[in-house]
């Protein structure tokens, strides 16, 4: 330590102390602090590969006069071959439209209250799993859009299905607020995206 260290007081040294850490820490490169600051707080550093060492063989000095034939014939039948078509390797693919997350958000609002409105019996209109298949018919041209909407009624079903067991004052509540939710995605799709 420092000559007179002893008489200071206690607070005056872990000051010191930090001031000394905040002058390490902001004159160590940017690297050093992240990896100080990770092993400070529990973060073990991340093992990195080592470098990739050059194979003696990949090495153009290395290379035979046959191995760079034999590479050159590789290297011509690749270029002779005509790349697939990407439409036919691409298994349905289609972009979403603008209001996929919507929509998504609209199959899981059903399934809740599919699932809420069959416990409180309070709508006997609203058949929920009708108008989901309304919205899969309408829109899933894909299966995998298909599944990605009926996953999200599902997850709205289950999801509420674990949570009331009952009819509760809360479950009216939250089919109220979903039925209002749910018209406002309905009607917000229909006036930004549809067709006038």
């Amino acid at each position: 330590m420092f000559k007179g260290a002893g008489k200071l007081p206690g607070c005056t040294l872990r000051a010191l102390a930090a001031a000394v850490f905040c002058v390490v820490v902001s004159t160590a490169p940017g690297e050093a602090q992240f990896d100080f600051l990770n092993r400070l707080f529990g973060h073990g550093p991340e093992a990195k590969p080592p470098p990739a060492a050059a194979k003696p063989s990949e090495h153009p000095a290395n290379r035979t006069k046959q191995g760079k034939a034999k590479h050159d014939k590789t290297k011509k039948a690749m270029a002779a071959k005509p790349l697939p078509d990407a439409k036919s390797t691409t298994p349905e693919m289609e972009v979403p439209p603008p209001y996929d997350p919507e929509l998504l958000r609209l199959a899981e609002i059903l399934g809740a209250l599919t699932y809420l409105d069959e416990l409180c019996a309070s709508n006997p209109s609203g058949d929920w799993r009708a108008k989901m298949q309304s919205l899969l018919e309408a829109e899933a041209k894909t299966a995998a859009r298909k599944e990605r909407l009926a996953g999200s009624y599902n997850r709205g079903f289950h999801d509420y299905e674990r949570t009331y067991q009952a009819c509760t004052q809360n479950a009216q509540v939250v089919i109220s607020r979903f039925l209002a939710e749910g018209g406002k995605i309905a009607h917000e799709v229909v006036n930004r995206y549809g067709s006038s």
